[in-house]
């Protein structure tokens, strides 16, 4: 999980130094949460589609689980998962049928369905892999946030927020939208306060200019604004 990070620990003092391992061991545990959620929700979606254990493994491909969470991901999906083997149900088996070749338009009909079916499964995977890229950058920004709040005293919110990325060592994409998406939830919770400072209106005097003009009999006064 750790990295080579920007800022060095030994800059902070030893209760921030034990307190930012203790952040860093729930933002373990919250994005372990995290995986199994998705890959449970992942697997349910794509139950009719695929096997349970391959579309297990099929998660782990298309989001990249990190090495260091596989077997806890994948030991805890199964055990929310068990609901599924229990109820499934093993097919019957039937006696293969006597081979005879297919006529071309058949063979052709039955290789555009199973391309089809491919097809249709890849979307679905993408979609339920974007579903968890999704939950865990929320997992991440929430966390790196924490990190920003901890650190907040010892360095600037960007050098904390860059040293929760580099320690959890995220690759350069997916750091790159980690840091930008904090920094942005970072500025809109405007610590410094200036949310609350009254907005100066300015002043506008108004007074006479001019001599009096009789125009049609009528008298008027000219006005200009100063401000």
């Amino acid at each position: 999980m750790t990295a080579s990070s920007m800022i060095s620990t030994r800059r902070f003092s030893p209760s921030t130094r034990l307190r930012l391992q203790v952040l860093f061991a729930r933002a373990w545990e919250a994005l372990a949460d995290t995986y199994q959620v998705q890959a449970t929700g992942f697997v349910r979606r794509l139950k009719a589609q695929l096997p349970m254990e391959e579309a297990l493994d099929r998660f782990f491909r298309e989001v990249g689980v990190p090495a260091a969470m596989t077997d806890t991901v994948r030991a805890r999906a199964l055990v929310a998962l068990a609901p599924l083997v229990e109820d499934a149900v093993e097919p019957e088996e039937t006696p293969a049928p006597n081979w005879s070749p297919l006529r071309p338009d058949q063979l052709f009909g039955a290789l555009r369905r199973r391309a089809q079916f491919v097809e249709e499964t890849n979307l679905e995977c993408r979609l339920a892999a974007s579903i968890a890229d999704e939950a865990l950058a929320a997992t991440h920004v929430r966390m790196a946030l924490a990190v920003a709040e901890l650190l907040a005293d010892d360095c600037t919110p960007d050098e904390a927020i860059m040293h929760y990325v580099r320690s959890f060592n995220l690759p350069a994409l997916d750091a790159q939208i980690i840091f930008r998406r904090t920094m942005a939830s970072w500025a809109e919770r405007d610590p410094l306060g200036l949310d609350r400072v009254e907005p100066v209106m300015p002043v506008v005097a108004i007074c006479a200019s001019g001599p009096l003009v009789n125009i049609g009999g009528r008298l008027r006064l000219g006005l200009r604004a100063i401000g």
